[in-house]
């Protein structure tokens, strides 16, 4: 144990305790900073910052490139003045769970001894190997409490909170990808979600997977996580085209010099597209299945994926319902001078984790 480098850390929590948390989202292809002023209700964006990582820098959960990604961060953090950087911290992946339990309730100690017991017989990695923790939402029908239970890998969290201190800065809080995802979309959302009869799925569509996520009644009720992304896009048209990994990228989502999709580049798309609407239809009929809701109102989809043309009319067409972009902006403000109309399109799509992480206070 380095007792030093404990003590220093310590101080540096205890000095930086007032500042604003910065949303650190380190994804499959990019490292993402936002940092907001404001509180619940009125928040304002006033840096954000994206830097893109080589290939192969993290696969899953599994970080490869240790150097390039805290480089990535380092860059990331000085070009918002970040200094030092005060995080929030976003896990994701196959190592991360996020649930809604119910429990019999009782008092914080035996909720939480349930919480535990639970969690054992669902994670599908040793809990002794994790962290769990659980927001008590509050009594349900039956008499007992509803809890929502977030769990990841020990070594996971240990691995990413190490690129960010090699870097420079002060990890406050760890969050899941997930649960910043649905700050963002609870904000979006409103008063709407008084009423706890509608559900309304949330598709997180990341490079290597997509979250599926059912809200109702003021928690997320299911989730499941699809491995299917936008990075099996850009590998199969780097395979097919002869292209590096950048250039299938701009490909993928831009096309040839006059902004067209080639055909064999919407055939690439079509395919994976088609693969990708099977695994949300699969996803989508087991929830029904298992519990009967047939309430489904809407569908929201963020990420970098959902740039993916065709991604929204096909999956109209599959649930039966309007599906929308989660714009954080049609509630979330955002400082004008800092940020160009192409910035904030893009923020829009791939910052929304980011911003849901930035949205937690210490």
């Amino acid at each position: 144990m380095d007792v030093k480098k404990d003590l220093k850390k310590a101080f540096q929590a205890l000095l930086l305790s007032g500042k604003n948390l910065a949303g650190v989202d380190i994804g499959l292809s990019a490292v993402k900073i936002a940092q907001l002023d404001g509180k619940e209700g009125d928040f304002t964006l006033t840096k954000y910052v994206q830097v893109n990582l080589p290939e192969g820098a993290i696969i899953e959960d599994e970080i490869q490139k240790p150097e390039d990604i805290t480089a990535a961060v380092v860059e990331a953090a000085n070009s918002l003045d970040l200094s030092p950087l005060v995080a929030c911290l976003g896990i994701s992946g196959p190592n991360t769970v996020a649930r809604k339990l119910q429990l019999a309730g009782g008092t914080d100690e035996e909720i939480e001894d349930q919480v535990l017991w639970e969690a054992e017989q669902y994670l599908p990695f040793d809990i002794a190997d994790s962290t769990v923790d659980y927001h008590l939402v509050g009594e349900n029908e039956g008499g007992g409490v509803d809890v929502i239970v977030a769990a990841a890998k020990k070594d996971v969290i240990l691995n990413f909170r190490e690129i960010v201190e090699e870097a420079g800065g002060v990890v406050k809080i760890v969050d899941l990808g997930i649960l910043a995802v649905t700050n963002v979309f609870e904000q979006v959302m409103g008063d709407k979600l008084d009423d706890p009869e509608p559900s309304y799925l949330i598709l997180d569509m990341g490079a290597q997977t997509t979250y599926f996520i059912i809200y109702k009644a003021g928690m997320i009720v299911f989730t499941k996580e699809i491995n299917v992304g936008g990075v099996m896009i850009t590998e199969e048209i780097q395979r097919q085209m002869g292209v590096n990994y950048y250039e299938a990228e701009d490909l993928k989502i831009t096309g040839d010099e006059n902004g067209n999709l080639p055909e064999e580049i919407l055939e690439i798309v079509d395919d994976i597209v088609e693969t990708f609407f099977s695994e949300v239809k699969k996803a989508f009929d087991f929830y029904i299945s298992s519990t009967s809701d047939e309430s489904l109102q809407n569908c929201y989809v963020t990420g970098g994926s959902a740039l993916i043309p065709g991604i929204l009319e096909g999956l109209e067409a599959l649930l039966g319902v309007d599906v929308s972009v989660l714009n954080p902006f049609d509630a979330i403000g955002y400082k004008e001078k800092n940020f160009s109309e192409a910035e904030i399109n893009q923020i829009a799509y791939q910052g929304v984790q980011a911003i849901g992480l930035a949205m937690r206070k210490t």
